[in-house]
């Protein structure tokens, strides 16, 4: 990034503005998160033993299954809804 100087000769420094170094700071101490940089070999062993945990697991199973019926009750509803739109444009035929 340096630039000649056409006068002197000598090469022009880059300086980070302090906007650019609080920015810098505030990204360091996201832990590298935003620059997907991976978490401290500790932090990803928890993850993954909470991960492997039965009740970990068993309770993103029930968050699933709670997930699962909404979508089907909105599936069900969607049907009925079509039919009725069906049936409305058969008795207009």
């Amino acid at each position: 990034m340096s630039q000649e100087l056409p006068k002197t000769g000598q090469s022009k420094t880059y300086k980070p503005t302090p906007e650019q170094l609080a920015r810098w700071k505030r990204l360091d101490e996201n832990d590298g998160a935003i620059a997907g940089r991976l978490p401290p070999e500790e932090q990803q062993a928890r993850i993954v033993k909470e991960f492997l945990n039965t009740d970990f697991v068993a309770d993103q199973l029930e968050k699933v299954r709670i997930h699962k019926e909404k979508l089907l009750k909105k599936l069900k509803s969607a049907e009925e809804y079509e039919q009725l739109l069906v049936e409305k444009q058969q008795k207009q035929s």
